[in-house]
């Protein structure tokens, strides 16, 4: 173990880790030499139990390719731009079901990177968390999930899809800005379901309804378009979940127009966008 110290902060190296001392028994990583692309999150470093990743710890360290966290079975926080601008991170990461906090921009321009998994107790996606990752395109986030903050996901635009669990309870209305192929799996009348109206996001029900079966039969055809049409007349009442299902353009309204997308694209016209094999039930 080699000590060095950095502007009143004690930094130690070891086997190619640089890391600092929060006391007996756990440690912060501060950075890494690139002897190899592939960095490991360990588990503990001489003894002491990796618990943080720090502050700008690895920002900009185009050597990356991969963060592999299996082994980081005490990590409860990953710090401001700690890997900011890994812009080689070119697989999936999963991060620690013992995390509990992430600080702002923590993966910001990781501009490679494909997929992450969140796991745990996480309850907050901060400010810029995942910003402007461009190859984004899988999104698995934890049942616990609570908020998810300014501009978290913008600028992802290889984003397609993203399920909303039902414990979030804030959505901070630039969270997905500029994702133009995003659509929300969200649950009926849940925040995020609130939330994917007013923001004009296309979004699926998760309730167990397929998008456009308005008489609940677990079918879309053309007895959904006349059920859609006679609650139009007022001749017949739809409710809970039945009333969401038939909102099949996603405006917040049932009206004629709805029946009318499921008629042309039952009748195959090209110009209609209804994303009835991608919605997904449970």
């Amino acid at each position: 173990m080699a000590a060095v110290n950095v502007a009143a902060d004690m930094y130690y190296e070891y086997y190619g880790y640089t890391y600092t001392i929060f006391n007996n028994t756990s440690i912060s990583l501060a950075g890494w030499d690139n002897r190899d692309s592939k960095l490991v999150i360990p588990k503990s470093i001489e003894n002491r139990n990796v618990i943080s990743v720090a502050n700008y710890a690895f920002k900009n360290n185009t050597d990356i390719t991969s963060v592999d966290f299996s082994q980081a079975y005490y990590l409860k926080r990953i710090g401001m731009d700690a890997f900011r601008g890994c812009s080689s991170i070119n697989e999936k990461i999963i991060l620690p079901a013992t995390l509990q906090y992430i600080n702002d921009s923590a993966f910001m321009e990781c501009t490679s990177l494909p997929g992450v998994m969140l796991t745990g107790d996480l309850k907050t996606i901060p400010d810029q968390c995942f910003y402007g990752c461009t190859a984004l395109s899988e999104v698995k986030l934890n049942d616990g999930l609570e908020s998810i903050l300014r501009i978290a996901f913008a600028y992802c635009p290889s984003l397609t899809y993203v399920e909303i669990p039902r414990a979030v309870t804030s959505i901070d209305q630039t969270a997905f800005y500029a994702d133009t192929n995003l659509t929300l799996g969200v649950y009926t009348n849940s925040y995020a379901h609130e939330y994917a109206i007013a923001q004009n996001i296309p979004y699926v029900l998760l309730d167990g309804a397929f998008l456009g079966d308005a008489n609940g039969d677990g079918l879309v055809n053309i007895n959904d378009v006349t059920t859609i049409q006679r609650y139009h007349a007022e001749m017949e009442t739809l409710e809970g979940i039945a009333l969401h299902a038939a909102d099949v353009n996603g405006d917040g309204n049932v009206t004629i127009e709805d029946a009318t997308i499921l008629q042309r694209y039952f009748a195959e016209y090209d110009d209609v966008d209804y994303p009835i094999d991608q919605v997904i039930t449970q």
